[in-house]
């Protein structure tokens, strides 16, 4: 009997077509600043760098300085579809060898990538189109020379794209696109525009946002938990933050969790179940925290894993939130609710009720007096996290704001649901709030 062989190997249109296909253009961007960030902390650079970004509808550009691509790395690992053997000892974002390959055939098809280690000068100019054509052919030639670098020039990377993807091109056009990357920016890579990179958007500088976290004092302490569990340090920092919006607001630590992967922002002001808000009878069962409602509008999570292994790290492969499949998810997750407890049950009793269930509590919900002793506040960059138990004032006082009225009524729930879905709110309150805005503004009242 003879033996034959099937051809098994895919298609580079179907292999490029199925690689991009849940990617969308902010996400592509963000897998490529993420291999500048990996780069600067790969090769432990201490000083600060550059990372410099363009985008419009006919061009992208991202360059860093940030130590450059070794000739035989960008041989063996950088284009190659998927790690070969990870790195383990930095703590890097980078898990599954696909951040680069997927991102840039999601942005264009005349792709030139040029970097310098100071050692070797390496270039590399893909075609997309062509290069599908050769359908058997999965190589990528490229260019190299020795250093071109000047005395006073870092290492760097330069990925240029143009003939951009249609819709790419279309979004990249849009102001308000860039207004939003940027502001993603400024909150995701916070830890690092501080002290390790200069951010430039578009020409402009981009200023990162401060995270602030308050010190053990006589009036305030937060809950904290640090462990190392198996290679993955885990620090947690809970506290209440009663400044009631008159603290200078922030993108990031506004409300609920924000929790970061080797400090990248993976989730910002998350009250979703994925967090272990996830209601029922949360008050009683110590396991899991209630339902977000807007009486936990204190409460401030601030969550830091940190590995040299990123497949420790409970990401989802976009980097976009957790894997709730994973290993590590659950008992991370029981710590942060362990954690949370004491702020949870203090905002609870702070309004009378333990036993209230959502939007039943709104109506004996007045406005907090802040109290004339803040808690101590500090950049995050500059603590050392310690230990500590939680602590808050018991004298918070209650008012109604002057010339406020209240307003209470009932519609259907169904309807109400929705409108809270659409107008991307968490709360009933914010419901009204808004829908009574939105009629003042169409009926022009304030013009009265």
């Amino acid at each position: 009997m003879a033996t034959e062989s099937i051809e098994a190997k895919p298609t580079k249109r179907l292999f490029i077509e199925t690689l991009t296909v849940d990617l969308n253009a902010k996400a592509a961007i963000l897998d490529l600043i993420d291999n500048s960030i990996d780069s600067y902390v790969r090769q432990k650079i201490t000083e600060k760098r550059k990372i410099d970004l363009q985008i419009s509808k006919d061009i992208f550009c991202l360059y860093d300085n940030c130590g450059g691509i070794e000739k035989e790395y960008l041989k063996e690992h950088v284009f190659r579809f998927g790690n070969i053997d990870l790195d383990h000892n930095n703590a890097t974002i980078g898990m599954y060898g696909i951040g680069l390959k997927r991102a840039i055939f999601k942005i264009g098809k005349d792709i030139t990538l040029t970097t310098d280690d100071g050692v070797n000068y390496c270039k590399i100019e893909l075609k997309v189109t062509e290069w599908q054509a050769l359908n058997d052919d999965w190589t990528i030639p490229f260019e190299t020379e020795p250093t071109k670098l000047k005395d006073d020039e870092k290492p760097y990377t330069e990925i240029r794209i143009t003939q951009l993807n249609t819709d790419i091109s279309e979004k990249f056009g849009l102001v308000s696109f860039q207004n939003e990357l940027k502001e993603t920016i400024r909150t995701f890579y916070c830890l690092f525009v501080k002290n390790n990179i200069d951010f430039q958007f578009n020409g402009g500088d981009v200023e990162g946002y401060s995270l602030l976290v308050p010190l053990p004092d006589a009036q305030y302490s937060p809950q904290t938990y640090i462990e190392d569990h198996d290679g993955l340090m885990i620090e947690i920092i809970c506290f209440i933050d009663p400044s009631n919006g008159n603290r200078q607001s922030s993108a990031v630590n506004e409300r609920g969790w924000n929790l970061f992967c080797n400090k990248r922002l993976i989730l910002q002001n998350d009250t979703s179940e994925v967090t272990g808000w996830r209601g029922g009878e949360a008050l009683k069962d110590k396991s899991m925290l209630p339902k977000y409602h807007s009486i936990y509008n204190e409460f401030r999570g601030l969550v830091f894993l940190t590995s040299t292994d990123p497949f420790k790290l409970p990401l989802n492969t976009s980097k976009t939130s957790l894997n709730t499949e994973d290993k590590n998810y659950n008992y991370i997750l029981n710590k942060m609710v362990l954690t949370a407890r004491p702020i949870v049950d203090f905002l609870s009793s702070k309004y009378g009720d333990e036993k209230a269930k959502g939007d039943e509590i709104e109506s004996q919900i007045a406005e907090s007096v802040v109290p004339d002793t803040q808690p101590t506040m500090k950049e995050f960059s500059e603590v050392e996290v310690k230990p500590s138990e939680f602590k808050a004032p018991a004298n918070v006082m209650f008012k109604v704001t002057p010339n406020m009225a209240r307003i209470s009524y009932q519609k259907d729930a169904v309807l109400a649901a929705r409108i809270k879905t659409f107008l991307k709110v968490s709360t009933l309150k914010e419901v009204g709030e808004k829908t009574f805005d939105y009629f003042v503004t169409m009926e022009q009242l304030n013009n009265e």
